[in-house]
């Protein structure tokens, strides 16, 4: 009697309410260059048509399971759990993948096999067809494969290096480290674990675009991150899981990762209006002399001409 034999990847789909755009992301795995994976959907609840679509793809490799709604996370864990693979890929249900994503994470293995995390670059693509590259920096060049020299300097500098859609990690660094996704949370729960692998793992990279982020599907998070008023408090938590290290260029970046995740919440505060209450977060925030100039300008600029030139982006 023969096993069956372990896929390589696990490839984990968090599903809510994505009928118009499931079919074309589980595709894109199916179209894979590399072919020796499983795709493991975790219906979340989901109230339309999104697992009548999934159950009309015909192919033995794709797994459903179902959850009442509990949010990504949850989702997201689950499918960790299910996992029949050590390489653990994620991909949200309104992204898709390039043809040559998995090989090339495969590659990243093969070259880094103690690396925390793989992942590649992606494009922005809005729902007109718009496409954006991201603003990749901190790393040695333009076309660069290898591991990040300061994951929080990269994405200070920059854009955010890494993405839900980009990414696969090793299922026992979830385990072994207990890091699992934050329940409850609906937005920048990803952006905690790849900086909570990084405060313990490298990261290895690939400049290669081979994903694309889909920014206006529907339920996207961008509408609910726009309300937050409070930093996350799982990010500033990050700080707990930080172990104080040699490297004083690291700790540095670091902290300003965290500055920046700040500086970003206040910032949105003042556009939407709620000053006084970015006020007493700038007091209660310790933020660098520069940050604090820059917010107590933007707080000294009358709220009707910030209404205005945000009408005009």
């Amino acid at each position: 009697m023969t096993s069956e034999k372990q896929p390589f990847f696990s490839v984990v789909i968090p599903l809510y309410n994505k009928q118009n755009h499931v079919k074309e992301t589980i595709k894109s795995v199916l179209g894979q260059s590399f072919q020796n994976f499983e795709i493991v959907v975790v219906n979340d609840g989901s109230t339309d048509e999104s697992t009548k679509v999934v159950e009309s793809i015909e192919d033995d490799r794709i797994r459903l399971i179902h959850q009442e709604n509990a949010g990504v996370s949850v989702a997201r864990n689950r499918g960790i759990r299910e996992a029949k693979s050590e390489y653990i890929a994620f991909l949200d249900a309104d992204d898709i993948w390039l043809p040559e994503f998995l090989e090339t994470i495969y590659e990243l293995i093969k070259k880094f096999p103690n690396a925390g995390l793989y992942a590649t670059a992606f494009k922005k693509r809005k729902a007109n067809g718009e496409e954006s590259a991201i603003n990749i920096q901190g790393l040695p060049s333009k076309d660069y494969v290898g591991l990040i020299p300061n994951y929080f300097e990269s994405i200070v500098k920059g854009d955010l290096l890494v993405c839900a859609s980009a990414i696969c990690i090793p299922k026992k660094v979830f385990i072994g480290n207990d890091i699992l996704f934050p329940p409850g949370e609906k937005y920048g729960e990803d952006q905690y674990i790849w900086a909570r692998v990084a405060l313990e793992k490298k990261i290895a990279y690939d400049t290669n675009v081979c994903a694309v982020y889909c920014i206006d599907a529907e339920n996207n998070t961008q509408t609910g991150i726009n309300k937050l008023k409070d930093p996350r408090s799982f990010i500033l938590q990050l700080k707990h899981h930080m172990k104080l290290q040699d490297d004083r260029e690291f700790n540095y970046w670091f902290s300003k990762y965290i500055e920046k995740q700040v500086f970003r919440v206040i910032t949105r505060n003042i556009n939407n209006g709620y000053r006084m209450y970015a006020l007493k977060q700038l007091f209660k925030y310790k933020l660098s002399f520069i940050n604090t100039l820059k917010l107590s300008i933007r707080l000294a600029i009358p709220q009707f001409l910030i209404s205005h030139l945000k009408r005009l982006k």
